[in-house]
């Protein structure tokens, strides 16, 4: 940690490896930096192209032989890792930090999206051995780094860009470095898989900045990782291992997810956005670093320096009692409970409220300073709620708290539509039984940290979706995740925390903050007057008053549909039936009454040499030879049936002629 005022410096990763040193001393020991050529060969395929800013965004592609490669690293490194633990088994050498170190050093080796793999398993302790996320989490911020010269020559060719990121002369000449920075660090603070970052001082305010500069090559790795990616999921659906269709847009969202990433002046926005809307809201315990937009470009981002202690060494004094960043915390009044409360309140907001949230809020991307304040870093992944999600979400909440469990497993189900076809009752139910652990686990007083967070819930949803090939969007992805870290860091501050519970207290916050906002605009429109943009909404009301107006008198006046017509159709229609029934039922009836009759006169009915004879022969075997009887025998005969359909086909066909005729009122 940094030696001024005990904390850590943080442009956006970790400090050095050196904890004792000054920053001033760092500083000014810097050695002074070669100038480099503006003219440097880009990665990028459209390098050269000038494009409007707001237009342009990271488009880089790679070769089918750059994607075979990364297929035989991916398949090389995993077959190594077996052939190596299949040999420690055999040894029966069960070395847990051995063989996880192991594992991050193939991470390291593969690159790309691998690492970014690993970094995501290093936060997943309530899934590995505590050895195995101690040991992946040095991926986060120790990768190899590249080396100084290529950053400094990406520095000054961003330098002399302008916002279309073409090259162009400042007063006349080149700006180098010496122009803009009066220190600069050739040894970088941090190294991730995305950017290294450096240290240095603006030579013109002597503010401290940290200067992120992407990696070479690094877009051309993750763009053939996706395509890889792509080429083995239509392989799989191919030999029907997946579900045809399954995997369409995998590919396609990882992509842009990663791209995203790439591009720093949207992480630069992404910041800006976050911050804005923490400070619009009154929320001050909370913010991120501010971005020099003028010095950053979509390979470079500068911005503030930002002291303090990382979230990673926090949660190590808490969970194993490093007492010198427990006395650290003390002597800068820092407490765990009230940092845990306030990464909850922070996901809420973001939830409800903000434009943007922070998809990636792990432990080394948040950075705590005196008095509990807390800074975001690396804003690559971030996200926003549509109104939609929103309301589902407080939907999930407020089941909860009712403990409506069925309610609970409706919402999470609108998260992931529209379903494909499944058996929808036999998911919900599984769906319902893994809400009702949940809810076990949260009431219960003796439950573990991971328990009472939603990790539990989210990572058994998923494998349900996987097991019924529900293909899930995304963004859910990233509320989840985002969702997840940040219960789980604020688990880990404070075991006995609830969710729920820090719901209610931002619920009380946001209602505090609407009523103000609503009290505001009464006491604007009393006092100024209204809002001029509003009669710009009356006129549109207006407008559509007069419309709905105009239709109406135009449905009256030139209606297409004949009422009296189809009133007219629906009487010769029901006179049609009426007509059926007497043509039917009153043959029907007289046969019954007159074969009656006969039967008590005792008359010797006639033989015809008919089928009529047959009818003839069940009524004389009748038992009780009643009205009802007979008309029983007659109506179940074929004779009757017959017809009974004549009759009906006739009266359909003058139904349907009348139906045809033009409607004249």
């Amino acid at each position: 940690m940094l030696a001024e005022a005990g904390l850590a410096p943080d442009p956006h990763l970790r400090e050095r490896p050196s904890t004792s040193a000054v920053i001033d001393d760092v500083l000014q020991q810097a050695p002074k930096f070669r100038r480099a050529s503006l003219v440097v060969k880009s990665d990028e395929p459209d390098a050269g192209t000038v494009s409007p800013t707001m237009m342009r965004r990271p488009r880089v592609q790679a070769g089918w032989p750059r994607v075979l490669f990364r297929l035989a690293v991916w398949f090389s490194a995993v077959f190594y890792l077996f052939l190596l633990n299949l040999f420690d088994t055999l040894l029966l050498r069960t070395d847990a930090p051995y063989r996880a170190r192991r594992l991050r050093q193939m991470f390291e080796w593969m690159g790309g999206s691998a690492i970014k793999f690993g970094q995501q398993l290093a936060l997943r302790i309530d899934l590995l051995p505590y050895a195995y996320a101690h040991e992946l989490s040095k991926l986060l911020d120790k990768v190899k780094p590249f080396k100084t010269a290529r950053a400094i020559r990406m520095i000054e060719r961003s330098l002399n860009q302008d916002g279309s990121n073409q090259a162009v002369l400042r007063d006349g000449r080149v700006r180098t470095m010496d122009d803009v920075f009066s220190s600069f660090d050739p040894v970088p603070i941090g190294s991730g898989s995305v950017a290294c970052v450096y240290q240095a001082v603006l030579r013109k305010t002597g503010e401290r900045v940290a200067v992120k500069v992407r990696r070479p090559g690094i877009g051309k790795t993750f763009a053939a990782d996706c395509r890889a990616l792509g080429w083995v999921l239509r392989l799989l659906e191919g030999l029907t291992f997946l579900r045809g269709g399954l995997t369409a847009n995998l590919v396609t969202e990882f992509r842009d997810i990663l791209m995203d990433e790439l591009d720093f002046k949207q992480e630069a926005r992404s910041a800006e956005l976050f911050g804005r809307g923490l400070r619009k809201a009154g929320i001050d315990a909370v913010r991120a670093p501010h971005v020099h937009v003028g010095m950053s470009s979509e390979d470079v981002l500068v911005m503030e320096y930002v002291t303090g202690i990382f979230m990673t060494e926090i949660l190590d004094a808490v969970e194993n009692g490093n007492k010198r960043v427990l006395d650290l915390m003390d002597r800068f009044e820092i407490e765990p409970k009230r940092l845990a409360s306030l990464l909850l309140r922070t996901n809420h907001f973001c939830m409800f409220e903000n434009l943007v949230f922070h998809c990636d809020p792990h432990p080394a991307n948040i950075l705590v300073r005196p008095g509990n304040e807390i800074v975001l870093l690396d804003f690559g992944s971030c996200g926003s709620y549509t109104e939609g999600e929103r309301h589902i979400w407080r939907q999930l909440v407020q089941a909860h708290h009712r403990q409506d469990v069925a309610q609970m497993a409706q919402a999470a189900l609108l998260l992931i539509e529209p379903l494909p076809p499944i058996h929808r009752d036999a998911f919900t139910k599984e769906v319902e039984k893994v809400f009702w652990q949940d809810l076990y686990a949260f009431r219960s007083k003796h439950s573990q940290w991971w328990e009472r967070t939603s990790a539990r819930i989210w990572i058994s949803f998923m494998q349900l979706s996987r097991r019924y090939s529900i293909p899930m969007n995304f963004n859910t992805l990233r509320m989840i995740r985002s969702t997840l870290l940040y219960e789980t860091v604020a688990a880990r501050l404070r075991p006995d925390i609830s969710s729920y519970h820090e719901h209610n207290v931002y619920s009380r916050d946001a209602g505090k903050r609407a009523r103000k906002r609503f009290w505001r605009g009464v006491r604007r429109t009393l006092f100024r007057g209204p809002d001029p943009r509003l009669w710009l909404r009356v006129e549109q009301v207006q407008r559509m008053t007069m419309r709905a107006l105009d239709l109406g008198q135009r449905l009256m006046d030139f209606n297409p549909v004949r009422y009296l017509a189809l009133v007219g159709k629906a009487v010769f229609f029901f006179s049609q039936m009426v007509t059926l029934f007497f043509w039917i039922g009153i043959p029907t009836v007289g046969l019954a009454l007159g074969l009656e009759f006969c039967l008590w006169m005792k008359t010797e009915l006639p033989v015809t040499g008919t089928r009529l004879d047959e009818l003839l022969a069940r009524i004389s075997l009748l038992d009780q030879k009643s009205f009802f009887g007979i008309l029983t025998v007659i109506v179940s005969s074929q004779l009757w049936e017959v017809f009974a359909g004549i009759v009906a086909l006739l009266s359909l066909r003058r139904v349907a002629g009348r139906l045809r005729d033009p409607e004249v009122d």
